[in-house]
This record gives C-alpha cells, sequence and structure tokens, in this order.
C-alpha cells in the first residue's frame, strides 16, 4: 500500500509542478507582450503554452488529490493506471492517433509544398491555420474515441 501511496503522491507532485511552471511561463508571456515592441514573433503562443501547463497540471492535482489521502482510493487508481490491459488499449489508441496526425500533417505539408511550386493557387492564411488546428486537434478525438470503443469492447 505504501508504494501505491507513494506512486500517487508522486504524480501529485509533478501536477503541482506543472501548474508553478505554467504560472511562471504565462506571466512570462503576458509580461514580454506588455514590454518588448517590435519583434516578429507574438508572446501569446507563450502565454497559451503556460495556459495548456496549468490546464494539464490542474487535471493531475484533480484526479490525485483525494488519492493521496486515502489508501484505498491510492490502491484503486495504481491498479487501473498500471493495469496491463488498460495500458494496451492506451497504446493502440495512441498507434491510431499518431497516423491519424502523421496523414494529416503530411497532407498539410504537401498542399504548403504545391502552394510554393506554383502547382496550387495561394491560400489564406486562416485557412492554413485552421486546417493545422484541425490537424492538432482530430488525433486527440480518434485517440478518446477508441479508448471508449475499445474499452466497450473488451
Amino acid at each position: 500500500m505504501k508504494n501505491s501511496k507513494k506512486w500517487v503522491e508522486k504524480r501529485l507532485k509533478f501536477g503541482w509542478i506543472a501548474i508553478i511552471l505554467g504560472v511562471i511561463v504565462s506571466t512570462y508571456g503576458v509580461v514580454s507582450e506588455l514590454i518588448i515592441f517590435g519583434v516578429p514573433f507574438d508572446f501569446r503562443f507563450i502565454t497559451g503554452l503556460g495556459i495548456l501547463l496549468i490546464g494539464v497540471g490542474i487535471g493531475i492535482v484533480v484526479r490525485y488529490r483525494a488519492a493521496a489521502k486515502d489508501e484505498t482510493a491510492a490502491k484503486r487508481i495504481t491498479n487501473e493506471e498500471q493495469d496491463e490491459r488498460t495500458a494496451m488499449i492506451r497504446a493502440k489508441a495512441g498507434n491510431r492517433a499518431y497516423w491519424v496526425s502523421t496523414v494529416l500533417i503530411y497532407t498539410g505539408l504537401m498542399w504548403v509544398s504545391f502552394i510554393s511550386n506554383g502547382s496550387l493557387p495561394p491560400m489564406n492564411e486562416d485557412i492554413l491555420w485552421y486546417y493545422f488546428a484541425f490537424a492538432t486537434v482530430l488525433p486527440f478525438a480518434v485517440y478518446l474515441y477508441n479508448i471508449i470503443h475499445d474499452e466497450r469492447s473488451s
């Protein structure tokens, strides 16, 4: 039981580290945007990365906080996380999501390549942004769908 509790506490510590790093990175992004001018770089990317880290950290802390106080919950969550069947389902879902993202990114790169050599007409930057946003979100959706589907079917 002690190993389970240590494992949960380690995850909880990682969550708090992610939150602290997220706050630092977000603060740096906001301050840089306010005081640094004339650079061709948008500091909102840095702020966005910080917000992402904060969100990941909060998710981890919420998941493991109750388990850190209760040894039974710590044992249960450790068994769930380290279960071979669950690990196999996640790996399979991750593999499918990887292939979807590979195809989408390759398609996007070929699209831009054909535009640059004149085979396709120039594209609006907004369309490219939306395409790559879609190429980021769709693999995650494929991953979630496959986890849910494989959990139900096995």
